[in-house]
């Protein structure tokens, strides 16, 4: 058994045995729903340079690893509700 794998085996037993702690864990939210740039394009209706430009110009969020780019489309829709509340 690795280390890491030891490490969790505790992790989770010490949570087991406190129970009545995990109430806190617990959420009545949505799951987030994360998209890809070619999901959130067809979700939008826009084209991969807009989302591109918007990204540049900070008005939608967007999570990065290395070369991959994903959107929260909450935040997105948020966001953009935002910027179209000010324009008005």
């Amino acid at each position: 058994m690795s280390e890491l794998q030891a490490l969790l085996i505790d992790s989770i037993s010490h949570c087991l045995k406190n129970s009545d702690n995990l109430e806190q864990f617990k959420t009545t939210s949505k799951p987030k729903l994360i998209l890809t740039t070619d999901q959130l394009m067809l979700k939008l209706g826009v084209t991969r340079p807009t989302l591109s430009k918007w990204r540049k110009e900070g008005r939608i969020p967007f999570i990065q690893e290395g070369s991959v780019v994903r959107y929260d489309l909450e935040k997105v829709l948020e966001a953009l509700e935002n910027k179209k509340r000010r324009l008005r």
